[in-house]
């Protein structure tokens, strides 16, 4: 039976007569005409208690009669021509568990009334022992305490809180319908017996232990998991205390069970987010770390190799140096792939949308991947559809990234036969081309039971014939990057006949009129002739050889300072004028950051508006603007390429000069 505990009167159903405060409607089921007259006559004599009497003869219609339209009070005769003694309550409540009952006995009978009232009844009256006040108070008293649990029962089913008592001498355990919902019962399906609480092997057990706890400290109060009936786990809180008489004997034991398994589920999935977000700190931190010390004497192996290129040698010198470097690269390869498979897993790759020359960039794949071509007898063959446009609207580092893995990927697992690029035009989608990249070895395939984790970080295909390089992370940055940019990527491979990986893009088309191819290639050039004081704040003895070697022998009128630490290039700055700053990040004494805000703040308005280039190998620092953060104007990734260095110096100080 519902009813509705809003702020409304269980019976507002049907209209009260005027002028009184409390009106009910009672189901009587009494089969004796003399005495259900006499319980209608008394009522009727009442003054503050007026009600509708239904009277229904037997069990069964009563039953049918409360189940059709809901009571207030129920007063049901225990000795019924379908059903005689306690039985006939226990139907009832069974039937009926939230109904609330008085029963009718006899002088006889008393003990069964009292029985009655541990059984769920909320009172019993004796028949021709009360009087129109006595049936009017009683009646009055239980539906109000009635309402008065409903509604306590229903706060406790919204908060999942349910209320116990244990009692020391009949061994009874009372509990609330929250307490049966919480352990996995129906309301009053199950009786609590101490058999069962004191069983270690039953899964109310729990129950005795808090008993003896509480009646040993005089209170409990603590966490628990708890087993359903149906066996599984509930997070609780148990709040007990003790009743006691005037002597101070103990009477009973109470207690609260709160369900708590939905706060515990969301603390234990803060705790696991915190953590994860903890370790993904000091993972980048960490991987900060690994970088600026691999790349830093990276920076000087690879510089250092670039200008010993430049210089005058013999053939066999010429070999050897040129070892390095490649060699030098290949290591830059792995460092960088490291570090952008942990941004990937961050969420932090970044992304431009821009026209590009997609032509040149395919031709470009030649330059990049020469020195294979001479190391294998190898053909590289590119394969572009006459329908595929020449400049697209994109973000061509990304594409050529991909690009290069997956040539870099086809090339060492070729030994012989060729590597073909080949690119088609899908279709048109709402002013967007769908290009589809093919990269196609003759290499030595893929096993079919390994093609669905070739794209996982770390997986590589072994060979008993070869030993291959790399970290196995090229193929997942790839297909990461391709999935980030709304693309597609899969592969088809046979063993010992090759493999072919694709990918498609879209690309927003540009008009290609107004695009002019650039050249790459043409120097970089300053547009003054005056000397220019370039003031280099670096603490590697060898990165300021490759950085001054490198800058003074491309412009002749650039003059580098050194300063060891940002310390010394505060000293020198106070002394000196300069018109750009090289700054390295993590120096002894004071770091870069330290020192430009210091020139920032403190150096004047003419010096505070030097333009100041990172010069880093923490390759997080363009990822997160961190330089932006620390008012630098630019940075230079270490190892730098001397071009992307020409150009970013030419750069300011040509605005600098515009700006005279």
């Amino acid at each position: 039976m519902q009813y509705n505990l809003q702020d409304k009167s269980l019976y507002n159903h049907y209209d009260k007569p005027t002028g009184y405060d409390f009106y009910s409607r009672v189901l009587l089921i009494e089969d004796n005409i003399g005495d259900a007259r006499l319980v209608e006559l008394l009522l009727e004599e009442s003054d503050s208690f007026k009600c509708e009497i239904v009277n229904k003869t037997s069990l069964f219609d009563g039953m049918a009669a409360l189940a059709k339209d809901p009571f207030d009070a129920i007063l049901l005769d225990l000795s019924l021509p379908d059903s005689r003694g306690f039985v006939t309550l226990e139907k009832f409540m069974t039937r009926f568990p939230d109904a609330n009952v008085i029963v009718l006995t006899g002088m006889k009978d008393k003990k069964l009334g009292i029985d009655a009232v541990k059984a769920g009844a909320q009172d019993y009256l004796v028949k021709g022992g009360f009087d129109s006040d006595w049936l009017a108070k009683a009646l009055r008293y239980s539906i109000e305490r009635n309402r008065f649990l409903k509604r306590l029962e229903e706060a406790q089913r919204i908060a999942h809180v349910g209320h116990w008592e244990y009692n020391l001498s009949t061994k009874e355990f009372n509990a609330s319908d929250e307490i049966y919902r919480i352990m996995g019962y129906t309301p009053r399906s199950y009786v609590f017996v101490k058999e069962n609480m004191e069983n270690p092997d039953s899964h109310l057990y729990f129950l005795n232990q808090i008993v003896e706890q509480t009646i040993r400290l005089g209170g409990h109060r603590s966490d628990y998991v708890i087993k359903k009936v149906d066996g599984s786990e509930k997070s609780v809180f148990i709040q007990t205390s003790l009743t006691k008489n005037s002597k101070g004997e103990i009477l009973s034991v109470n207690g609260i069970i709160q369900d708590i398994t939905d706060r515990k589920v969301r603390e234990q999935l803060q705790k696991d987010h915190d953590l994860a977000v903890e370790s993904a700190k000091i993972k980048e931190r960490l991987l900060a770390r690994v970088s600026h010390e691999m790349r830093t004497p990276m920076n000087a192996i690879l510089g250092m190799s670039d200008l010993v290129l430049k210089t005058n040698m013999t053939d066999e010198q010429l070999g050897l140096v040129k070892g390095i470097h490649q060699n030098s690269e290949h290591l830059l390869g792995i460092i960088n792939d490291i570090l952008e498979i942990s941004t990937l897993q961050n969420g932090k790759l970044k992304f431009e949308n821009k026209p590009f020359d997609l032509s040149g960039l395919l031709s470009n794949l030649f330059n990049i991947v020469q020195y294979k071509l001479k190391e294998n007898t190898i053909q590289f063959e590119l394969d572009i559809g006459e329908d595929i446009p020449k400049y697209v609207e994109g973000d061509p580092n990304r594409v050529q990234q991909i690009l290069i893995n997956l040539v870099g990927n086809a090339f060492k697992f070729t030994q012989k036969g060729k590597v073909t690029v080949r690119v088609e035009n899908t279709g048109e989608h709402k002013g967007v081309d769908w290009l589809k990249f093919h990269v196609i070895d003759t290499g030595i395939g893929i096993p079919e039971e390994k093609i669905s984790d070739i794209f996982e970080p770390f997986n590589r295909v072994e060979s008993k014939e070869h030993n291959f390089e790399g970290t196995g992370l090229g193929l997942s940055i790839a297909k990461n990057i391709v999935n980030m940019l709304d693309g597609v990527m899969g592969v088809e491979s046979k063993v010992g006949e090759g493999s072919t990986f694709h990918f498609e893009l879209p690309f927003k088309k540009v008009d290609q009129s107004l695009l002019e191819e650039k050249e790459d290639e043409a120097p970089i050039l300053l547009e003054t002739d005056r000397e220019i004081k370039l003031l280099l704040a670096e603490d590697n003895k060898f990165n300021q050889i490759v950085a001054k070697k490198t800058i003074e022998r491309e412009y002749d009128n650039i003059k580098v300072t050194i300063a060891q630490n940002g310390s010394e290039a505060v000293d020198l700055l106070k002394e000196n004028n300069f018109d750009i700053i090289l700054m390295d990040i993590q120096m002894p004494i004071m770091d870069g950051f330290e020192a430009t805000y210091i020139i920032r703040k403190n150096l004047g308005e003419t010096k505070s508006k030097i333009p100041i280039l990172a010069m880093t190998a923490d390759a997080q620092i363009a990822k997160d603007d961190k330089f932006k953060a620390h008012k630098m104007d630019d940075y230079v990734l270490k190892p730098f390429r001397p071009r992307q260095l020409f150009e970013k110096l030419a750069f300011y100080i040509n605005k600098k000069e515009r700006e005279k």
